[in-house]
């Protein structure tokens, strides 16, 4: 009895032995399982143009018209003569074609990512006429069709941009029938589960839980955007912030991450300084919460300006609390001088970002035929170009204070900044612009960097001595610019008073010699007697 007790006793102990062992196993397995790094893809700023044609006039984004085709067919034959390309050009949308291609490009360089982040813009910046709804729902249609295509098995989050709304930028709050729209006529009730639907259609903003321990909150930062002037005088339409706010002390109670996703980025344009991008109350207060719930936000990635660059957000402390990614677009199109097409690969864990891959398509090179197949190539990979080991706030300061330094380092990021195609110089003024920008997110902050006070190394000597060489440097270009300015300005003012003194003198001598010739007296009609008469030589004769 007693033996039989004592073999149960052992049997049953070897048997917890090994339950344990199998717990600890699998804990392990979920832990290691946990930290392997994910991937998504960001798509932004496609901007479609359903009227481009290669038959375009690459002056006014690509169209058609009459007089373009009598011109181009006479100038064909000319060396210097560029058409409009198959897959764009610099100074023109998307065509259908490069959307197509962008899409398969994803999918050629990664095919399983665990999601795909899709911020916003899909219409042309064109206003002969402005793409209506019926443009702007066929074009998100069409491209969500495409991508889940491509991509039938992952994920797809959809974002607000501010060129999918008619007319452009006007984005309306408290608005439920205007936003269920884009859920029943642009198609994205394919793509959202029902709570997602819900939420959504009150304002365009939503949460997504993608895995246990990492939710994505997608914001519509278009109603903060300065053109707006739906939302402009109020304090949080839609109480956005509020909801923004919620989920952040709510991701902080449970425990897991948030990453951040939205069209239009807090802070300013890198290389036009003007206003910021939202209402300057809007956008402090946005900044302000990043920099509270700093160390629950796995990092943030926004489009908008098609160019590639970052923003640090730091607290009173000049502590760097959480990172953001501006990724470049699909479209070529920028303001001045475009950018190459771009596609971006991040890869993560729950930690933050741990890289990414930055493709590109080089529209020159094609239009040169310096390559005949077009291809994705890749254009730099964060980590390797930038000799970080990952891609955490820490890391990214480290770089940002590289660009100060080394002159090498900027010129490396401002080559990143338009995907390899650089159409303009960065003097003095255009490096501290994009040195304020890139860590001065708030109003206030901004312009005491444009002053000459940077405020994140106001207490690093080593760092400030950098930034104020580099300011120095700005104010005589500003100074050399103002003085060339006023030279050109007084010279014009000096031309315009010649030219108009003698059209005067000339006026003047005109009327004088009216005024002499109407105080002249009139010859008198000749008399007869006034002829001297001349006899021919028959009558002398």
């Amino acid at each position: 009895m007693v033996i039989t007790w004592h073999r149960d006793w052992e049997y049953s102990s070897g048997t917890i032995k090994i339950f344990f062992t199998l717990i600890q196993f699998s804990s392990f397995f979920i832990k290691l399982s946990a930290e392997q790094p994910g991937s998504f893809w960001q798509l932004t700023d496609l901007h479609w143009d359903q009227r481009y044609s290669t038959d375009g006039d690459p002056g006014s984004m690509c169209h058609e018209s009459e007089e373009h085709n009598l011109l181009s067919s006479a100038k064909s034959d000319t060396v210097d003569y560029m058409s409009a390309g198959q897959y764009g050009m610099y100074s023109c949308d998307a065509p259908w074609d490069l959307i197509e291609f962008s899409i398969r490009g994803m999918a050629e360089n990664s095919a399983a990512p665990n999601f795909i982040i899709w911020t916003g813009d899909n219409t042309p910046h064109v206003k002969d006429p402005s793409p209506d709804w019926s443009v702007i729902f066929s074009s998100l249609r069409n491209v969500s069709n495409t991508i889940r295509k491509n991509f039938p098995n992952t994920t797809l989050i959809p974002v607000l941009g501010n060129h999918d709304v008619f007319p452009e930028d006007l984005y309306p709050a408290e608005a439920e029938a205007f936003y269920h729209a884009y859920l029943t006529d642009g198609g994205w009730n394919e793509l959202l589960d029902k709570s997602a639907q819900e939420c959504f259609g009150k304002c365009g903003f939503y949460s997504l839980q993608v895995t246990s321990e990492l939710k994505v909150v997608i914001l519509n930062t278009n109603l903060y955007n300065e053109p707006n002037n739906l939302t402009r005088d109020q304090d949080d339409p839609c109480e956005q912030l509020k909801w923004f706010e919620l989920q952040l002390k709510e991701a902080q109670s449970k425990k897991i991450k948030v990453l951040i996703a939205a069209h239009i980025p807090p802070g300013y344009f890198e290389r036009w300084i003007g206003p910021p991008f939202f209402n300057p109350g809007q956008n402090d207060r946005y900044v302000q919460l990043i920099q509270i719930y700093g160390d629950v936000i796995l990092t943030q990635v926004y489009g908008h300006t098609h160019t590639d660059s970052f923003r640090i957000i730091a607290d009173n402390q000049s502590q760097v609390k959480s990172v953001a990614f501006v990724s470049p677009s699909v479209t070529p199109w920028l303001h001045t001088g475009g950018v190459n097409p771009s596609l971006r690969l991040y890869s993560y864990d729950l930690d933050g970002v741990k890289d990414y891959w930055q493709y590109y398509f080089n529209l020159t090179g094609m239009a040169l035929k310096r390559q005949t197949v077009p291809k994705w190539q890749l254009l730099y990979q964060a980590t390797v170009a930038y000799g970080v080991r990952d891609l955490s706030p820490a890391n990214m300061l480290s770089i940002y204070r590289d660009m100060l330094r080394d002159p090498k380092v900027f010129e490396l990021y401002y080559f990143y900044n338009t995907v390899g195609h650089v159409f303009q110089e960065c003097d003095a003024t255009c490096i501290r612009d994009h040195i304020c920008t890139i860590s001065h997110l708030m109003v206030n902050d901004m312009q005491s960097c444009l002053d000459g006070k940077h405020i994140l190394f106001r207490n690093d000597p080593a760092m400030t001595t950098h930034f104020l060489n580099i300011v120095q440097r700005a104010k005589v270009t500003e100074n050399g610019s103002l003085i060339l300015m006023l030279f050109l300005s007084a010279l014009t003012l000096i031309c315009i008073v010649i030219a108009t003194t003698i059209f005067v003198l000339r006026r003047r001598r005109v009327c004088n010699s009216r005024v002499r010739a109407s105080h002249e007296p009139l010859s008198p009609r000749p008399r007869q007697s006034d002829y001297c008469p001349i006899n021919s030589q028959d009558e002398n004769a």
